[in-house]
């Protein structure tokens, strides 16, 4: 079955939800200057309740271009299961890592195949996971905008990838029934004026196991 993360939660009230539906991963933002990025106080509050809840969804912490000690300070504090790399991180930072990371990759309309496939190879090497996204100028991720679906069902066919970039209760039985992706990952898709919307999140989730695959 497809494996879901809900991202860019931002109160402990909407963490719970998500793994009262035994979702598989969730995402908090530590991103500077983005519209989701979590406060202190609420990413103490998730990871409270994530060590409360047995079989709790596996926390993610997404950063973008930060330094590496930052990243593995937050990542200790908050007993995350997981960084997300969203920036310009290369090989070399990734290597330094130590820790258990996703590292994202966007698809830009000119897509290079064989750089994808040597970057994915390298992350998987290493013990990374891999998450493909839209490319959009001047957004780390979350922007709405739906992926190529085509360009990302060559990368599927080849790799377990989390699938992600405008991914809504819409189109998600679609693109899991084409596409077949190992793991889908919405943000945008599950909120209301920029907010986490429980009704819509439950309906996403619904549509993603209602595909036998």
């Amino acid at each position: 079955m497809t494996k879901i993360k809900i991202c860019g939660l931002k109160q402990k009230k909407d963490f719970e939800f998500v793994a009262s539906l035994n979702v598989d991963y969730a995402g908090i933002i530590f991103v500077e200057n983005v519209n989701r990025k979590i406060s202190k106080i609420e990413a103490e509050k998730i990871s409270n309740a994530a060590n409360k809840i047995s079989n709790s969804p596996k926390l993610v912490g997404l950063f973008a271009d930060q330094k590496l000690e930052y990243i593995k300070q937050i990542y200790h504090r908050y007993a995350l299961n997981y960084v997300q790399l969203c920036g310009s991180e290369n090989n070399e930072f990734l290597n330094e890592l130590d820790i258990p990371f996703i590292k994202q990759i966007k698809l830009k309309n000119d897509i290079n195949y064989k750089e994808i496939f040597n970057q994915i190879e390298f992350v998987k090497s290493i013990g990374g996971l891999v998450s493909i996204d839209t490319y959009k100028e001047g957004h780390y991720g979350g922007s709405g905008k739906l992926i190529n679906l085509s360009h990302a069902k060559k990368i599927i066919d080849k790799y377990k990838v989390f699938l992600s970039g405008g991914l809504n209760s819409d189109n998600i039985i679609n693109i899991i029934e084409t596409s077949n992706p190992w793991a889908v990952d919405v943000s945008s898709g599950v909120e209301i004026n920029n907010k986490k919307n429980i009704c819509k999140i439950e309906q996403f989730v619904n549509n993603v196991r209602s595909v036998k695959n």
